[in-house]
C-alpha cells in the first residue's frame, strides 16, 4: 500500500530497493521512508572514528517541542568543556540520520574539538514546515539550557548543515533573531538549499545530474513545503530581506561546482554580505552534491572540513590547529 508519491529514485537502485523492505511495485520500494531506511542501511557499513555517542529525547523551546538528539563528543573530553555545534542534517527533508552523515560529524567533533548536538529531526511527507525547524529551534534552547551539565561553553555555541539541512541552518538563524535568541555564534551552511527557484543557471546546467537532478529538489521542496508558503524567508532564506538578514551570525557558505544548488548557495552568501554579515564563500571544483557526506574524503572535502575547522576556531578566538 502507498502512503505518498513515489521517491524518483534512479532506475538502478529500484532492485535494490525492492530487496530491501520487500516490496512488490515500484511505487512501495519508493516510498520516502524506504527510501530514508535503504540509505541509512548503507551507510551503517561505513567505518567511522570513535567518539563519545548519547542518544537524548528532550523538550525545549517556546511551545515545549519534543525532539531526539544525538550528542557526540571526542572521546575522554567529557569533562572537558568544549564549544558546540549543532548539526543539522541533510537529505531533502525526507531522509538523513546519523549514520549517512556520521562521518562528518565525527570528524568535525575530532578536528575542532567541540560537542556535537546532532538534531534528529522528524522528517517529511510524514510532516511539513514548521514541524522541523520548530524542532531545531527546541535544540538550540535546550543546549543552551543545559550547557553546563554537557560540558559547553554557551559563547561558542555554532549552528552547521548541508543542503536541506543548511537551509533549516539560515532559518534557525532568523528564528532565533526574531525570538531575541542570541546564543548562536557562527553558521556553517553546506551546498544549502536557500530558494525554490528551478531556473537559476546552476539548474539550467546540471538538471539531468545522476546524483541530485531538478526532479529530485522537485519532489523534496513538494513534500516539505505547499508551494503557497515558498516565499516566506525561513522556508526560503534567499528571499529574505537584506533588514531580515542584517545582525546573523558569521558564515561560511560551501558550494560545489557541479551542484543545481550552487547558484542559490553563492547568492545567498552575498545577500548576506549585503546585510552586512561577515561572510566567507566558497565554491569547491570538481565535486558534485553530498561531497561532504559521501563514503571517505577526497581531497576537496578534506579542504572543507580543514576550513570549517579554521573558521569556526578563528571565530570563537581559539589558537589554529592547522
Amino acid at each position: 500500500m502507498t502512503k505518498y508519491p513515489p521517491f524518483p529514485a534512479h532506475p538502478a537502485l529500484i532492485p535494490l530497493l525492492k530487496e530491501h523492505n520487500g516490496s512488490s511495485t515500484v511505487e512501495e520500494a519508493c516510498q520516502p521512508s524506504n527510501i530514508a531506511s535503504f540509505f541509512d542501511a548503507q551507510a551503517s557499513l561505513i567505518p567511522v572514528p570513535e567518539v563519545h555517542v548519547q542518544v537524548k529525547q528532550v523538550v525545549a523551546g517556546p511551545h515545549q517541542t519534543k525532539v531526539n538528539l544525538t550528542i557526540v563528543r571526542p572521546l575522554g573530553s567529557e569533562n572537558t568543556v568544549l564549544p558546540a555545534v549543532l548539526f543539522l542534517h541533510g537529505g531533502g527533508w525526507v531522509m538523513g540520520s546519523l549514520h549517512t552523515h556520521g562521518l562528518l560529524v565525527r570528524e568535525l567533533a575530532n578536528q575542532l574539538p567541540a560537542v556535537i548536538i546532532f538534531v534528529d529531526y522528524s522528517l517529511s511527507p510524514e510532516v511539513k514546515y514548521p514541524v522541523a525547524l520548530e524542532e531545531c529551534y527546541a535544540a538550540l534552547c535546550w543546549t543552551v539550557e543545559n550547557a553546563t551539565e554537557l560540558r559547553i561553553d554557551p559563547k561558542k555555541i555554532a549552528a552547521a548543515g548541508d543542503s536541506a539541512g543548511g537551509n533549516l541552518t539560515a532559518a534557525l538563524t532568523m528564528l532565533a533573531k526574531e525570538r531575541d535568541n542570541p546564543a548562536l555564534s557562527f553558521q556553517v551552511l553546506y551546498y544549502p538549499v536557500t530558494d525554490s527557484d528551478f531556473d537559476t543557471p546552476s539548474y539550467q546546467a546540471f538538471k539531468n545530474d545522476v546524483f541530485l537532478p531538478k526532479k529530485t529538489m522537485e519532489y523534496v521542496w513538494d513534500a516539505y513545503v505547499s508551494p503557497d508558503e515558498r516565499h516566506q524567508p525561513m522556508v526560503a532564506p534567499l528571499k529574505a530581506s537584506v533588514d531580515q538578514l542584517e545582525g546573523l551570525p558569521p558564515a561560511l557558505v560551501v558550494t560545489a561546482q557541479t551542484d543545481v544548488l550552487q547558484s542559490e548557495g553563492e547568492a545567498y552568501g552575498e545577500k548576506l554580505r549585503k546585510a552586512g554579515v561577515d561572510t566567507v564563500r566558497t565554491r569547491y571544483l570538481g565535486v558534485k552534491h553530498g561531497f561532504l557526506s559521501q563514503p571517505g574524503f577526497d581531497s576537496q572535502a578534506k579542504a572543507a572540513i580543514a576550513q570549517t575547522v579554521y573558521q569556526l576556531r578563528h571565530a570563537w578566538k581559539i589558537d589554529s590547529k592547522l
